[in-house]
């Protein structure tokens, strides 16, 4: 009967040194690879943020007007960033009931609009 006991106990401490073990805060390839991760998540959000400004916001554009603008007769990315800004602020004008463009016009401030025409200017025809 001892012997159960102190075989028991003894799985039970090993469990307990080898939990503790692993789940030390102080681990250097943990703290080296939370480090490497979060200098990278934010390179990637200044890249993004630098280089393409108006991508996120363009992103939404692209679920009727296709990938980089070109979708059958929805074809946004052949046109110049002057005429989409002209084209959403006319849109802005407009009843937002009669056209789903109508209400998005209006979603977008002035600025927003134009990044997002910048960045839809530029897109290549693929």
């Amino acid at each position: 009967m001892k012997r159960k006991t102190f075989k028991a106990a003894s799985m039970g401490a090993l469990f307990l040194i080898t939990l503790s073990f692993f789940s030390c805060k102080d681990d250097p390839i943990t703290e080296e690879t939370r480090v490497k991760e979060e200098a990278n998540s934010e390179l990637a959000l200044k890249a993004a943020t630098i280089d393409l400004p108006g991508r996120v916001l363009a992103s939404n554009c692209f679920q009727c007007h296709g990938t980089n603008g070109y979708a059958g007769e929805l074809k946004i990315g052949e046109q110049s960033a002057s005429s989409i800004i002209s084209d959403m602020n006319e849109m802005r004008t407009k009843n937002p009931g009669s056209n789903i463009m109508n209400v998005h016009a209006r979603a977008y401030t002035t600025e927003e609009i134009k990044l997002i025409a910048n960045y839809i200017s530029q897109q290549s025809k693929y």
